[in-house]
């Protein structure tokens, strides 16, 4: 998952940017959509930048998933590190939800699904990977499950 909206409005050095209003409103309808799935995610594994801070903060107390950690490596990241840090996880921790920052994000997972996706902010792909270890994860192995971005379903009444 990419960090949902942050803000451009005042100065800050791009680590400490915050949600913007629509971050702050997309957070709780995610928080939903994974609140309503049989696996919820029982790791979540976020950038410590303020605006994926917020976003894990906010999805983690919806869904009380279990453990949320914040990895520095993991702010505008490239995709090996990203799979690294994946790797280093404890494997129970399944699923986990990733969350970090682009370009980074959208090449990891075009590396894992051998597809390219345009992951804008707050946009969530779920993929299975064929895999039984964090740390066998492995370029290709990944197949997108599906795709979810909250801008898209405004409006809808379903």
């Amino acid at each position: 998952m990419r960090h949902a909206k942050s803000d451009w409005s005042t100065a800050q050095a791009d680590f400490d940017r915050p949600l913007n209003k629509r971050g702050r409103r997309d957070v709780p309808q995610l928080a939903r959509l994974l609140g309503s799935l049989e696996e919820r995610p029982r790791l979540i594994l976020s950038s410590p930048a303020l605006r994926a801070r917020e976003t894990a903060e906010g999805l983690g107390a919806v869904l009380d998933s279990g453990a949320l950690v914040f990895d520095q490596r993991l702010y505008l990241a490239p995709p090996q590190v990203l799979g690294g840090v994946l790797a280093e996880q404890d494997d129970r921790c399944d699923p986990a939800l990733v969350i970090g920052h682009n370009p980074g994000l959208e090449e990891w997972l075009s590396l894992l699904c051998g597809g390219s996706l345009r992951l804008p902010t707050a946009g969530l792909a779920t993929l299975e990977l064929e895999a039984e270890r964090w740390s066998e994860v492995r370029p290709g192995q990944g197949r997108l499950q599906w795709f979810f971005v909250p801008r898209l379903a405004e409006g809808l009444s379903c």
